[in-house]
């Protein structure tokens, strides 16, 4: 059955979470509530637990929130922490692993949406450092990490932004950014994506049309459908801190224009 297209304002903590091996992950965003081409989830894992699967057809990225680890993916290891950002190419082994003492927290997308079911523990790698050659080359797999303070951010207008994932790096289905966004609201507008985005720090007000339709907090999760206007509020003293992820991929500077 299929499910309206609208925007849509959830907050994590009223989020179902299901188990996984050593932690919890909550699907913040995907199909179930309309989405077509991005989905998002948030993942917890514990201390000393780690999590390993693969899911073809299906580009990702994660962004670090709390804790320190490895993310794996087939022959690389980056070692990460909060403000941190890592792409897994489609069909890529790879394992999250909490090597702290408190949760790992990490906020993902994946692009387009998969089968939950098409999520699967990948298979034990094979040994093969006898053999003399092999077609398996894994210099070819280019999955990047990305250090959000090491990006230089963009400016629109009292706005920034810092592009953290996008098609520079190799993800050709989806853009990854965080946004920082100071006290007032900016003009309404439509982007030519669909578009998950995460409160990171900070309050606010989420507007659609000239509607206001609720107020945003840390663990707010917004869904914004191709071609709906809206604009986020800073009701707050504080800059208000956002993470986003939109596909098909492009800038996050990228307007429709409005019909005459």
């Amino acid at each position: 059955m299929s499910v309206q297209q609208r925007a849509r304002l959830r907050h994590q903590r009223d989020i179902r979470s299901h188990p996984i091996e050593g932690g919890l992950v909550q699907w913040l965003v995907g199909p179930e509530i309309g989405a077509e081409h991005v989905m998002a989830y948030r993942l917890s894992l514990e201390p000393d637990s780690s999590e390993t699967h693969v899911h073809p057809g299906a580009e990702e990225v994660l962004y670090v929130l709390e804790g320190s680890g490895e993310v794996r993916v087939e022959a690389a290891t980056h070692v990460i922490s909060p403000g941190r950002a890592v792409f897994v190419p489609d069909g890529s082994e790879h394992s999250y692993v909490n090597s702290g003492s408190a949760p790992l927290i990490l906020v993902g997308a994946m692009a387009p949406p998969i089968d939950l079911d098409g999520i699967r523990p990948a298979l034990p790698r094979l040994d093969l450092s006898g053999l003399g050659s092999t077609d398996l080359d894994e210099a070819a797999v280019t999955p990047t990490m990305m250090d959000e303070g090491r990006v230089t951010p963009t400016l629109m207008g009292e706005r920034s932004f810092r592009v953290l994932v996008n098609p520079e790096v190799g993800c050709r289905r989806m853009t990854q950014f965080t946004g920082v966004i100071p006290t007032g609201r900016a003009p309404l507008h439509a982007h030519p994506h669909e578009e998950a985005v995460y409160i990171l720090a900070g309050s606010g007000r989420l507007w659609i049309e000239d509607e206001p339709v609720g107020e945003l907090r840390p663990g707010s999760v917004v869904f914004f459908p191709i071609g709906v206007r809206h604009t986020l509020e800073n009701t707050g003293p504080e800059d208000m801190k956002v993470l986003g992820a939109f596909s098909p991929a492009g800038s996050p500077e990228a307007k429709l224009t409005p019909p005459r």
